[in-house]
């Protein structure tokens, strides 16, 4: 114990962290089934970055190299990383054969953090008579114990055999799940006479916006069937594609219960061998159905194995995929409060808002102990013969990465979900309740009083509502301020329902502009027939009438010279042009250049721009530019998109602006601030932020891809519910709008009124220019801003 304790106390007083080296010399023996075996401890205040570098040439560049990161959370940990996992930034699979050296170090130098070892292990089988196959292409990464088995092997049959790795897009993969074969007819197992007990598993992860989607699936063994599903596209959307939306999450959650465990995605059967190889028979409706991660056989009399094998899955998961520590605690009683904002004197429920805004009010909510679902009742605040409609949503704790790479999962709150809360079986977890208010153009002014009304069995809880309207009308916003958006990928994997789509992105669309955003990169379709061009101008007419001020077509430029060449592309995009002239209506910024200097980003856009310049001189043409390297592109662009990584600062962007040159801010983090009181100050062409749909294969599991899932708006069995499940972020752009109205509406009295033109005089100078003091500006602060100019038109 004493010596522990001096360890520690070494540990606590290291002024820098160490790094650990592995040299060629030490390399020579790792294979396919290699691990790499990291230990080590962190004590100091907070998480760490751990880096691990792997070469397998001389002196590589940081886009030749495997350059892995692992969050690591306070205490002592262990990582298993798969030789066979390590891939460069644009996913090329190292060499094992020629590894020069790995060398493994903190993203930071932190006191008291502290690596201790790192060595290359080879694990042994799983036991004497276990028979396990790691399924995928050659070369993949094998789950320790297993061995490789491939379409090389001679085992499986199959016209339609294709091995699959995703892991080459995960920032950390279960080795055993993340890789596989589909299109398998048969397997031969050759296990030995007797008795056996055989798992396979048969879930495909995905990757990017695709989640494989078998609906029909049976597998055979000496004709006897073992498993089979049988399932409608709607059932397969609710039983598989949303099974993981309702998930509680406490802080006794782990990654491995809610993402690595799915139980339901193996099957386990027993069969009898008489020697010959066992033969499996797969069948379903597609290669998807016929796909084999891992087939484990084991003695039926020791099925114990299984159970070994899942805690050692476990524990990767755990040490992989760490949650960090709570911040949200139950308190055990129930309870509903006003959240405490310093609105000046609008805290708690007491809210201001101009007619033709919409005013958010928010309470937090505590079941506490008492058992079953409450259910929420709302009296809409009343002035007189006007009511005020209300929506409501009410928050359900999920896990997300703290940063897009991140492995280190973090408990938040911000997934609103509208519509019956769930029941309750403990104590429940702390929520809160966000109700807006959308007050109608034309509202007259006043105190317009309502109720929160909360039952649950044996107990009620009430708080009033109350909604100043300002008298005052404030300037619409003529500039963009908006998200990108896709159609629900769902609904168009299956063609009996592939018309969902369309109608779910109508109903999208209609709901932002319910919120107040002007600006979209809508799904709008590649143009490559007469159909598909007359389906764009739809949807361009639909956007004009619903009041967008500018759209931004992201992908179709780009798809349509890929598939016809820039100078067709031109050509067509002409065509589209010469029919927005006809109909008097602006036609859309067109996307052809995608961060060209990010590392290995290989992009058409110079042969692009020279051939639309010839041909298609009308388009708009933009590029998104996140690099100072990108300026020396700025004359190609009409519309350039920047974020903090080309430069946000108030300068930056009246320089990109020369030449009439658009200049819209885009992906930058405090959406409220940077779409409302930061786009006015600097004076910015528009705001656009990603991603309306952006999920990464499972919608609801942060873990399966390389970054996690970027979504306003969450999927659901109905493409037009009442009201959408959505990210509270898109709650925040519309406040930001607000904020900016308020703004014009200043400006305008500043013209005639000394007070007005004094306090926009101070906030020019208080608002930041510069974009570094801009993620750190508060909620609170923002209210204040916003408060001190409705006292004016009080």
């Amino acid at each position: 114990m004493k010596a522990w304790l001096l360890y520690l106390l070494v540990i606590i007083a290291a002024p820098v962290s160490a790094e650990l080296r592995i040299e060629k010399s030490s390399l020579h023996t790792v294979s396919e089934t290699s691990l790499l075996i990291i230990k080590g401890m962190n004590l100091s205040d907070s998480e760490v970055i751990l880096v691990i570098r792997a070469d397998d040439t001389v002196n590589p560049g940081y886009a030749d190299r495997a350059n892995i990161e692992r969050v690591l959370t306070k205490g002592e940990f262990e990582l298993q990383v798969p030789f066979a996992s390590m891939r460069t930034p644009g996913g090329r699979q190292l060499n094992l054969n020629a590894l020069e050296k790995i060398i493994i170090f903190p993203g930071e130098k932190k006191r008291g953090f502290a690596l201790m070892s790192a060595n290359v292990e080879t694990p042994k089988p799983l036991g004497e008579n276990v028979y396990a196959w790691d399924l995928g292409p050659v070369g993949s990464a094998i789950w320790p114990g297993f061995q490789p088995l491939t379409i090389k092997s001679g085992l499986l049959s199959g016209q339609g055999l294709n091995p699959i790795d995703r892991s080459a897009r995960m920032q950390a993969a279960d080795s055993l799940t993340i890789d596989g074969i589909r299109g398998i007819d048969t397997a031969a197992l050759p296990l030995p006479a007797g008795k056996w007990q055989i798992t396979f598993w048969l879930r495909d992860a995905g990757e990017w916006e695709y989640l494989p989607h078998p609906l029909q699936r049976e597998i055979r063994v000496n004709g006897n069937t073992v498993y089979r599903q049988n399932r409608s596209p709607r059932e397969w959307i609710e039983q598989v594609y949303l099974k993981r939306r309702d998930i509680a999450v406490t802080p006794n959650s782990n990654s491995w219960d809610l993402y690595g465990k799915r139980e339901s995605d193996r099957v386990t059967f027993n069969i009898t061998s008489d020697g010959d190889p066992v033969i499996i028979r797969l069948y379903g409706d597609s290669t998807d159905a016929q796909f084999v991660s891992g087939i484990l056989a084991v003695p039926a009399d020791n099925p114990m194995i299984l159970d070994m094998l899942t805690r050692q899955r476990q524990a990767w998961w755990e040490k992989n995929w760490p949650v960090s520590d709570w911040k949200a605690w139950p308190t055990g009683s129930a309870h509903l409060k006003p959240t405490q904002k310093d609105t000046s004197n609008n805290a708690g429920s007491i809210v201001n808002a101009a007619p033709d805004t919409s005013a958010l009010i928010e309470f937090n909510f505590e079941q506490g102990n008492v058992p079953g679902a409450p259910m929420v009742m709302i009296s809409k605040p009343t002035l007189g013969e006007t009511a005020l409609n209300v929506s409501w949503h009410w928050s359900q704790w999920s896990l997300t990465r703290t940063h897009l790479s991140s492995t280190l999962l973090n408990a938040n709150d911000s997934f609103l979900r509208h519509g019956l809360m769930p029941i309750n079986e403990g104590v429940a977890m702390p929520r809160k309740l966000v109700l807006r208010i959308d007050v109608p153009k034309g509202t007259p002014a006043g105190k317009y009083s309502g109720e929160l009304h909360v039952m649950m069995q044996g107990k009620s809880l009430k708080q009033p509502l109350t909604v100043s309207v300002i008298k005052a009308s404030l300037p619409a916003l003529s500039k963009p301020v908006g998200i990108y958006l896709e159609k629900p990928v769902h609904y168009g994997w299956f063609k009996d329902i592939a018309h969902l789509g369309d109608q779910a992105m109508m109903c999208d669309l209609s709901y932002l502009r319910t919120l107040g955003l002007t600006g979209i990169s809508p799904p709008f379709p590649t143009p490559y027939n007469e159909d598909e061009q007359l389906a764009f101008e739809k949807l361009s007419v639909s956007l004009n009438k619903m009041g967008y001020t500018a759209s931004m077509a992201y992908p179709p430029a780009k798809r349509l010279s890929q598939a016809i060449g820039t100078g067709n592309a031109a050509n067509v995009v002409a065509q589209l042009e010469s029919s927005y002239k006809k109909r008097l209506q602006p036609s859309p910024f067109w996307s052809i250049a995608d961060e060209p200097s990010n590392p290995g980003n290989v992009d058409l856009f110079e042969d692009m721009q020279r051939h639309f310049a010839m041909f298609a001189p009308t388009a708009k043409l933009a590029g998104h530019l996140n690099h100072d390297k990108d300026k020396a592109y700025l004359p190609m662009f009409d519309l350039v998109l920047i974020n903090d990584g080309f430069g946000a600062d108030k300068e930056d962007i009246e320089e990109a602006q020369a030449d009439e040159r658009a200049v819209w801010l885009y992906n930058l983090p405090n959406p409220r601030a940077s779409s409302g009181f930061y786009l006015w100050q600097t004076q910015a062409d528009g705001f656009l932020k990603w991603h309306g749909r952006m999920p990464t294969a499972d919608p609801f599991d942060p873990t399966d891809g390389r970054e996690f899932d970027v979504q306003f708006l969450y999927p659901t069995e109905n493409p037009c519910p009442e009201e959408p499940d959505i990210h509270r972020d898109l709650y925040e752009i519309m406040e930001g709008i607000v904020d900016y109205r308020w703004m014009l509406w200043l400006e305008q009295k500043a013209q005639t009124d000394k007070q007005a033109s004094a306090l926009l005089s101070t906030l020019q100078r208080t608002i930041p220019d510069e974009w570094e003091d801009v993620p750190g500006i508060t909620p609170q602060q923002l209210n204040t801003w916003r408060q001190q100019i409705i006292e004016l038109a009080r």
